[in-house]
């Protein structure tokens, strides 16, 4: 009866998943046209810049990329901040998702490259005052923007745009968040994307691991701080933390008996330690991989 309620839970779960619309048959207005939802420019910088391991659970930056191209990395900034209002609302639910991720992924690079090479964690611009993530240093859809406004604002606070697999989308610049995709996300490819990203970044064991012995599971702190998001309103249906983890029990490397005790409420979740180190490349890993 148990593995019966789990397979249940599992499988609704999923009826949750992003399913990026069809586009057949669309109008779009003019304006909306003009912009290049294939984000051609930041696409060349993020393929020389990422450098990834684990299987593409854990990335790396070099920085160095978007100094010696800074003409196609300005340009890039530019585009995303010339979008109107109003050509935003022409774009279809999955190009407003894409945009928004990959102008939160561009300007948290802009704002590190600001002081790099002299910046060890985005915490070096403070955590009080001048917090990275507060401070709008960017113009976006019209207004001057933070980072906390493309996350918290305009992708989590939008009902229809909100998906809890933007946590393992969005990158802070830090050694503890989800890896930088050396590609940017594309409206056609972005359910399979953010798929990918959640079972890349779950099967990192650094991060994610059961202890048998304690018969506990760490997890990252990104599901405490935000595990609201994996709640439905009104708990309406088994979208919750619990939930997403037994869905994603395979990346989790979880067996039938862990995910079983799991859902039985018999293993503590407890969570792994965030490394808020800047995730830049050494000059040893660049020369290395050059060679």
């Amino acid at each position: 009866m148990v593995l019966q309620r789990l397979g249940l839970l599992c499988l609704l779960w999923g009826l949750f998943l992003w399913a990026v619309p069809s586009q057949a048959g669309r109008a779009y207005p003019p304006e909306a046209a003009l912009f290049d939802h294939t984000h051609a420019d930041w696409a060349k910088l993020l393929l020389r810049a990422v450098h990834t391991d684990q299987g593409g659970s854990v990335s790396k930056l070099d920085y160095q990329v978007f100094l010696d191209d800074k003409h196609a990395f300005d340009n890039y900034l530019k585009a995303l901040s010339a979008v109107s209002v109003e050509q935003f609302k022409g774009f279809s639910r999955s190009e407003q998702l894409a945009f928004l991720l990959n102008a939160y992924n561009s300007f948290m690079v802009a704002k590190i490259m600001t002081r790099y090479p002299g910046i060890a964690s985005v915490w070096d611009f403070g955590r009080v005052l001048n917090t990275p993530f507060k401070h709008r240093f960017f113009d976006l859809l019209g207004k001057r923007r933070s980072l906390d406004d493309i996350e918290h604002r305009l992708i989590r606070g939008d009902s229809v745009l909100m998906d809890p697999r933007i946590h393992f989308a969005v990158n802070c610049a830090s050694v503890g968040c989800p890896a930088l995709r050396g590609e940017p996300f594309l409206a056609p490819r972005l359910g399979t994307q953010l798929e990918d990203q959640t079972i890349r970044f779950l099967n990192d064991r650094n991060r994610n691991y059961y202890d048998g012995e304690s018969e506990r599971l760490f997890v990252s702190p990104l599901f405490d701080w935000y595990g609201g998001d994996f709640k439905p309103p009104k708990n309406q249906s088994p979208r919750n933390v619990i939930g997403f983890l037994l869905h994603y029990a395979a990346a989790l490397g979880l067996s039938g008996d862990q995910q079983k005790r799991l859902a039985e409420g018999k293993v503590t979740i407890d969570y792994s330690n965030y490394d808020w180190r800047l995730n830049a490349v050494t000059d040893a890993q660049a020369l290395s991989e050059s060679e």
